[in-house]
């Protein structure tokens, strides 16, 4: 898996902060690996036959947004 090189605003860095202590882990990376499974598993409760869909881009309005859809 290639590496990859975020960069958080002041409230979003203070978010994962909060949710390193929530979720009992030591990196940002397991915050994001736990928030996303657990939006997987509660979309697939929603329905089963969605996708969750993940966005990566470097603002709200870059046209050349990568998507991943991850299977339920």
């Amino acid at each position: 898996m290639p590496n990859m090189t975020l960069e958080y605003d002041k409230d979003t860095e203070e978010l994962l902060e909060d949710l390193k202590l929530f979720f009992g882990v030591k990196t940002k990376t397991a915050v994001i690996r736990r928030s996303l499974a657990l939006a997987k598993l509660a979309k697939r409760k929603a329905n089963p036959e969605d996708k969750t869909v993940v966005m990566a881009r470097s603002k709200a309005t870059d046209a050349d947004a990568e998507t991943f859809a991850l299977a339920g």
